[in-house]
C-alpha cells in the first residue's frame, strides 16, 4: 500500500474510533491523532506504515510541549517518543514489541482494523493514555534520556534535574552539529542550567 493511500484510510478508520474520544488529526500531514488533556500535554496515537507498505503498527504515547523547544514546528508528526520503544499497541497492552497489522490492500486494511485494531484502541490504547494527565504522571515512564532530564527539571525542580541536564548538554555538545534541533535544545538546556536571576 502506498503511503498516501494508507494515510487516507487510516485517517478515516482511526478517526471513527478516536474522534468520539476527543482526538483530532487537523494539524497532521499524515495520520497522527492527538488530544490536549491539560495545558500543553497531549495524548498521541500514531499509525505508522512499515517500509514495504504491507503492514503497519500503532504508536501510543503522551507528550508535553515542554519536552522540546521546537514544539510548534514539529507537532504532531515529528515528536520524539518519551517512553522510547515502550509505545507499541498490542493485544497485551502498550509495550516494546510492535504488533504488525496487515494492510497489503484496502480490503485487508479494513478487515484487520475492524477485527483487531479498533477494539484494541478502545480497550487498550485509550485506557492506557487516561493514566497520563500531566507531565508529573508521565515522568516515571519516560525512558528517553533527554526527555527524562527536561521532565525532571520541570516536575521536580532545578536541583533534581541539574545533573541530568548537564549530561545531556555534554552529550549534545559532543555532536558538534548546527542542526536546528541540536542548537535549540542546547540553548534551552543552557537557559535551564543558568542561575536564576
Amino acid at each position: 500500500m502506498k503511503p498516501q493511500q494508507f494515510d487516507k484510510l487510516a485517517n478515516e478508520a482511526f478517526g471513527g474510533v478516536l474522534a468520539p474520544a476527543g482526538f483530532s488529526n487537523d494539524k497532521s500531514r499524515y495520520c497522527t491523532f492527538y488530544r490536549e488533556v491539560s495545558d500543553g500535554f497531549y495524548h498521541i496515537v500514531m499509525p505508522d506504515l512499515g517500509t514495504r507498505g504491507a503492514w503497519y503498527d500503532v504508536k501510543v504515547f503522551a507528550y508535553s510541549s515542554c519536552l522540546t523547544p521546537r514544539f510548534e514546528e514539529i507537532f504532531p508528526d515529528d515528536l520524539g517518543i518519551p517512553t522510547d520503544i515502550f509505545c507499541h499497541l498490542g493485544s497485551s497492552g502498550i509495550g516494546p514489541d510492535p504488533m504488525e497489522f496487515n494492510c497489503k490492500n484496502e480490503e485487508n486494511f479494513r478487515r484487520r482494523f475492524t477485527s483487531t485494531v479498533a477494539p484494541l484502541l478502545e480497550s487498550v490504547a485509550i485506557p492506557y493514555l487516561e493514566q497520563f494527565q500531566t507531565l508529573n504522571d508521565l515522568l516515571p515512564e519516560i525512558r528517553s534520556p533527554l526527555s527524562k532530564a527536561l521532565a525532571t527539571h520541570y516536575v521536580l525542580g532545578r536541583e533534581a534535574g541539574h545533573a541530568l541536564l548537564e549530561q545531556q548538554r555534554e552529550r549534545l555538545g559532543a555532536i558538534d552539529s548546527d542542526h536546528a534541533k541540536v542548537v535549540a535544545t542546547l540553548q534551552l538546556i543552557d537557559e535551564l542550567l543558568s542561575p536564576p536571576a
